[in-house]
């Protein structure tokens, strides 16, 4: 099968992550001998979704090279004007639902896995895994499964970056918060009765002190990376527009520096939520660190000239978004190196240049070969 029909049967996989993954998993099963590979079910709520491991085993282990890719897809939406499931080629796109995030990136997997023919000299492995679009289910399941000693390995994060070296990545959390209240006919208020039990004039206060934490933001630098951020992307609250609303909920998505942690930036959204009502409920539903990978490490290096050999080129940069980089760092040196646009991640009618796939499969097999024989 090549480049283009193996994208072509990827993109026809409905893999959104609200769905099970597992026609995409018995797929990629079907092209390797069953005695590689590892099919593990990964507990989701009533959702049957699963990772799949590939693992090539060498004469030595103190040294494995990952390739991390991920078999899910953000949901499809009503702005496609085409066929998500339908793969097509237009001067040199491929467009379909999960093309660029990352399709593309699991087709030079899968082709530099099928090229292996003999026993490496150290362990190669290929994680296929579930649910990095929602909570990362998947890798953090790998963390648990996959025998590694932490700190050895070489780790390439197989996710879109025009085929440039992407040597680091901010971290990531999303906090929900709720507000509780109490329900009855609006005409029967004012505002300190809105303060004690309008829920949503809870969210209006707590997003005021909110927007002062964002403008602080603002200040942080980083010699890599843009300013920290600070959004709220999905709030829900009240029944009638007659009825004072008893709930409100919202999501912050809050995108960290190196030089910021987690738990600071979680205690500060924490104060100010309940400073407005100890009441209120906050929960941490996500979290990833940021990732930095040094220029001159094994990985860095041998990528770097293997991109001037293969590519012509060396290019630098890092991601504003987060990876799974930011978790399978404890294994070793994670490199962000795979084919397609980020910025097409996530959007209607997405689409991958076609030429980049070619490259990347040239780019990971020479370093397997460097690195494993």
């Amino acid at each position: 099968m090549n480049d283009q029909e193996l994208l072509n049967k990827l993109i026809g996989f409905d893999s959104q992550s609200q769905n099970s993954n597992r026609e995409i998993v018995d797929f990629i099963f079907s092209l390797f001998p069953k005695e590689i590979i590892t099919i593990t079910p990964v507990k989701k709520g009533d959702l049957e979704i699963f990772n799949l491991q590939l693992k090539f085993a060498g004469e030595s282990h103190d040294k494995p090279l990952i390739f991390s890719g991920h078999t899910d897809t953000v949901p499809t939406s009503s702005k496609w004007t085409r066929d998500p499931f339908k793969a097509e080629n237009v001067d040199g796109k491929v467009y379909g639902l999960g093309s660029c995030d990352m399709k593309a990136g699991v087709v030079c997997m899968i082709q530099s896995a099928l090229s292996i023919k003999e026993k490496p000299k150290q362990d190669i492995y290929f994680l296929f895994d579930c649910d990095e679009e929602v909570a990362g289910a998947g890798g953090k399941d790998f963390i648990k499964t996959v025998d590694l000693k932490g700190g050895q390995a070489n780790v390439i994060v197989a996710e879109p970056t025009k085929c440039e070296l992407h040597v680091g990545q901010k971290g990531a959390m999303e906090v929900e918060v709720t507000f509780y209240g109490k329900a009855f006919h609006s005409a029967d208020t004012n505002l300190e009765t809105n303060k004690k039990h309008n829920a949503i004039h809870k969210a209006m206060l707590a997003y005021s002190g909110l927007s002062k934490l964002e403008e602080k933001l603002e200040e942080k630098t980083h010699d890599l990376f843009r300013v920290p951020t600070q959004s709220i992307c999905t709030i829900r609250g009240g029944t009638a527009p007659n009825v004072i609303p008893d709930e409100c909920s919202f999501n912050i998505n809050r995108r960290l520096i190196p030089t910021e942690t987690i738990e600071e930036a979680y205690a500060d959204i924490e104060k100010v939520i309940l400073d407005v009502d100890p009441t209120a409920k906050v929960e941490m539903t996500f979290q990833g660190d940021s990732n930095i990978v040094s220029q001159d490490t094994e990985l860095f290096l041998n990528a770097s000239l293997i991109s001037q050999e293969i590519l012509g080129e060396i290019k630098i940069d890092v991601i504003e978004g987060w990876t799974q980089a930011g978790l399978f760092k404890q294994w070793g040196n994670c490199l962000i190196w795979g084919p397609g646009d980020f910025m097409m991640a996530h959007q209607a009618d997405e689409y991958v240049e076609f030429d980049h796939i070619p490259k990347m499969i040239a780019c990971y097999k020479r370093l397997i070969r460097t690195l494993c024989f």
